[in-house]
């Protein structure tokens, strides 16, 4: 009949003879959003990963540099101690996580002779002296006999120096004796710590003179920093034939005396207080 119309239905059921089977629009758009998605998950985690590795690294930097900068005022107290004889100075330091230690002992000695292993028998006087000592993971800072002292790792290097002069002739190297008083040898964790240094019950402070003669004077310093005081005397006037520190942690240098050479030893009581 000529009123009839044929009619086509596509195989996939949509209209016009296009198959849906080859439409791949919409398989696209999720292909599509899964890796705009992968890609934004990725830049977070690893904008998220490093951030906060490089805020825990600066907040340890931060954390040691201010235990430095109370080591620093320290430095300033005891070395006012040393130059108007106050009779008592404290400081106050906040332990974040580390320990704080006053323990061990640096030994000097004015000696005749510059072999460690012959030290005790050509030993004239000798001074001893506990360090201040806070340790973190691989990181000290020490307070050790006048000097101030960083150590990281293996290496150690003075943050203040103990000023040993010499001019007009004379020679003088100052001394600060710490002995430990009352309360605990170390303290760990948080909070703030008091560091006191007082004259009650301390060693006598003296100054010592030596020369007048020709033999030659070694200063030996027996120390857990003896490196930094290797260097230390390498580059100071008045000391000579600075050798390294040993195996044993002695560094040890040829006084240079004219004529006389003095010894200037301040003693404090020092004691930790939360």
């Amino acid at each position: 009949m000529s009123g009839r119309r044929d009619r086509t239905v596509s195989v996939g059921g949509a209209p016009g003879g296009r198959s849906l089977a080859a439409d791949d629009r919409g398989v696209s758009d999720v292909v599509g959003y899964i890796l705009v998605f992968s890609l934004i998950t990725i830049t977070i985690g690893t904008v998220f990963a490093v951030g906060i590795t490089g805020v825990e690294d600066r907040r340890e930097a931060e954390r040691v540099d201010n235990v430095e900068r109370a080591f620093d005022v320290l430095d300033d107290n005891l070395r006012d101690i040393q130059r108007y004889g106050d009779p008592s100075r404290a400081t106050e330091l906040q332990l974040a996580g580390g320990a704080l230690s006053v323990s061990g002992e640096t030994r000097f000695v004015l000696a005749n002779t510059d072999d460690p292993d012959a030290v005790d028998n050509g030993t004239l006087p000798e001074w001893t002296s506990v360090p201040v000592t806070y340790r973190d993971d691989g990181t000290t800072i020490a307070y050790d006999g006048g000097a101030l002292v960083r150590g990281d790792g293996d290496g150690s290097v003075m943050l203040s120096e103990p000023r040993f002069v010499a001019a007009d002739g004379r020679t003088v190297l100052p001394i600060v004796g710490l002995v430990r008083g009352g309360g605990d040898a170390v303290v760990a964790g948080e909070g703030a710590v008091q560091i006191t240094a007082v004259e009650e019950r301390a060693p006598d402070s003296r100054t010592d003179r030596f020369g007048g003669g020709t033999e030659p004077l070694y200063l030996h310093v027996d120390s857990e920093h003896a490196e930094a005081w290797g260097r230390y005397f390498a580059r100071t006037d008045g000391l000579a034939n600075a050798t390294p520190a040993d195996a044993d942690g002695v560094a040890v240098a040829k006084v240079v005396h004219d004529d006389e050479v003095y010894v200037r030893y301040v003693g404090r009581t020092v004691s930790l207080r939360r």
